[in-house]
């Protein structure tokens, strides 16, 4: 598009702009008579050495606009550009500071930033209280709009940033409506027709255009189905939400559904405000069937709480969310991280199907994690029948723990000491022998059955498994969760670590397989690197493969068929939803100093022997 048409309207106020200076140049005279006489091309010679001498006053204020926007109009475009930025930057508080800044925007319009300039024409007039500027702001970027030069994306963050004026507000709105009905968003074209035409005092000429854009709609549905992904893109944790948009829209290319379905991008910033206030625009808007994300616990805890009490045939499915209790909040909530709660819980189940553990000791790091991590540990032991018989924290990261061991150790002495009375009939069951004590905490080892110590992280795990003999502590077995798993465990433990067992996601254990290699190798050629270790990219890609996958099958109701199917393959293994959470859990059992993985409860050598016979 051409924009030769605008500087008529901009050359004709020149005139009307005050020039303030008290004598005006003989030049500057003649080169407004050129330019009323539309001589543009012989105003550069009169007004260029006054720009040149006197930049600085206002004389050479006035001559630099007028040169400018000769400059513009005989198609020196760049040297425009130049000058008007140059102004710009060094007249912070000039009475022609505007007019530059428009010129500067046009040029950039000109080269085909389209979005940049017409962001410095609505910066114009958000602070300009100069009505010619104004006018002159509002009527480029008007005519910029109806060009169509811009992308959604684009018309949205203006919508967004300057809510200045009506005109320009329906324009963008219009423009937002013609974008969605190219992209066959039905439902959205029309809301966002609707909204110009409910905006009270706009142009003839823009209401028209709305009613036009209405009446094309008729006998359309809400076409092309939405899937809304949210991901913090800004702030803190856009790392992580830019790899769950990557394996979103790997996803979504993938599975070659582009004519068939949209994908909308929402940045939450990480934020529960910001993403609940996307997903109702959202659901205003387009036709939305399915929600992947947020990523973070507590926005995906805020938006299934409306969600699931709103609108439940919409799924909502959060990649990585670990907090207890989300899928709860709706039947179409559903979580595909494992949560702590159900990880302590199956390796407290496992010791206690495979091994009939009924005592364990419980050493917990402080903190949230260690907290949530005994907290579902004791509900799953003594739902059970099993009692977590001795509790003790420690700050995790220390080289030494023989504090918090030796606290383990007099706990174990008193549980012995009160059974050993009870045995032979005390009446005082709590009576202890000093000497007894003294003679136990110096040289007798304190056994459990078991012992669940929920590190989080391998060397710290490690550590601790390597000091419980030499502490004089030891369990028949001692357990863990997912932050055992890596090689420091085995460095740091080395023979200590064996007879150990620890639950882990089976997602963890996904990344060596062929379906996890195939999505790294196309995430690598899609995107120019390898998706982390942090799995974010490959859980997103799973979960929005999962609303793909069922969409294609479901009859209305997305969130009922992903209940009623409940399992699903993924680029990290097997998915299996139970009240809407992923339990789809792995054992890792120790055994010679390596990670062996259990299928289910380990056979005794005697069992295999009497197998065989």
């Amino acid at each position: 598009m051409r924009f030769s048409r605008l500087f008529p309207l901009i050359l004709s106020s020149a005139l009307v702009y005050p020039i303030f200076a008290q004598e005006a140049d003989a030049s500057i005279a003649k080169a407004k008579e050129l330019v009323s006489a539309g001589k543009c091309a012989e105003v550069p010679n009169l007004l260029e050495p006054i720009v040149k001498k006197q930049f600085k006053k206002q004389t050479g204020q006035a001559a630099a606009v007028m040169l400018a926007e000769c400059q513009m109009r005989s198609g020196k475009k760049e040297e425009a550009k130049a000058l008007a930025e140059k102004f710009v930057e060094y007249h912070v508080d000039s009475p022609y500071r505007e007019r530059m800044e428009v010129l500067s925007a046009i040029g950039q319009i000109e080269k085909g930033y389209v979005y940049e300039g017409v962001e410095q024409l609505l910066n114009v007039l958000a602070y300009t209280k100069n009505s010619a500027a104004r006018a002159r702001a509002r009527d480029v970027a008007i005519q910029t709009l109806a060009a169509s030069l811009m992308p959604a994306e684009e018309l949205q963050a203006l919508l967004d940033k300057y809510p200045v004026d009506k005109d320009v507000n329906g324009w963008l709105e219009l423009q937002l409506g013609r974008e969605s009905q190219n992209d066959r968003r039905y439902k959205a074209a029309r809301y966002w027709y609707n909204k110009v035409l409910k905006r009270e005092g706009i142009s003839e000429r823009l209401q028209e255009t709305a009613e036009k854009g209405i009446s094309s709609l008729e006998g359309q549905g809400a076409g092309r189905p939405t899937i809304l992904v949210l991901a913090p893109l800004s702030g803190e944790f856009s790392e992580f939400g830019i790899a769950a948009i990557h394996g979103a829209l790997l996803a979504f290319e993938q599975a070659n559904i582009s004519d068939n379905a949209n994908i909308r991008i929402a940045d939450t910033r990480a934020d529960a405000f910001t993403a609940l206030k996307h997903v109702q625009k959202a659901i205003n808007q387009d036709s939305v069937v399915a929600i992947v994300g947020p990523i973070m616990s507590a926005p995906s805890a805020t938006i299934a709480s409306w969600l699931g009490s709103n609108f439940t045939k919409i799924p909502m499915i959060t990649p990585t969310a670990t907090d207890d209790g989300i899928a709860q909040m709706g039947p179409n909530i559903f979580q595909m991280n494992l949560t702590m709660s159900h990880l302590a819980k199956s390796i407290a189940n496992y010791a206690i199907d495979c091994f009939n553990v009924r005592e364990f000791a419980v050493m917990s790091p402080l903190g949230d994690y260690g907290n949530a991590m005994v907290q579902s540990f004791t509900q799953a032991v003594e739902k059970r029948g099993a009692k977590v018989v001795a509790y003790q924290t420690y700050t995790e990261g220390r080289p030494d723990y023989k504090s918090e061991f030796d606290l383990l150790r007099a706990n174990r002495f008193k549980q012995l000491n009160r059974k050993k009375n009870i045995a032979r009939g005390a009446d005082d069951i709590n009576a202890v022998n000093a000497k007894e004590r003294k003679d136990f905490m110096k040289d007798s080892s304190a056994r459990f059955p078991a012992i669940f110590m929920p590190a989080t992280n391998p060397s710290d795990a490690g550590l601790m498994l390597g000091q419980l003999a030499f502490n004089k502590l030891s369990a028949n077995m001692v357990l863990g969760t997912s932050g055992w798993y890596g090689r420091e465990l085995l460095a740091n433990a080395k023979h200590h670590a064996n007879g150990s067992f620890f639950s882990v996601p089976a997602a963890d254990l996904a990344t060596d397989s062929e379906p996890y290699k195939k999505f790294s190798k196309a995430f690598e050629e899609k995107w120019g690197e390898k998706p982390t270790e942090d799995n974010v990219a490959v859980l997103t890609y799973d979960a929005t493969n999962v609303v793909i996958s069922t969409m294609k099958s479901a009859n209305g109701d997305l969130a009922k068929a992903i209940r009623q199917k409940g399992s699903f393959k993924g680029a990290l293994g097997d998915i299996q939803f139970k009240n809407g959470a992923n339990v789809s859990s792995k054992i890792v059992g120790i055994d010679k100093n390596r990670f062996v993985f259990e299928d289910g409860c380990p056979v005794a050598e005697s069992d295999t022997t009497a197998a065989k016979k």
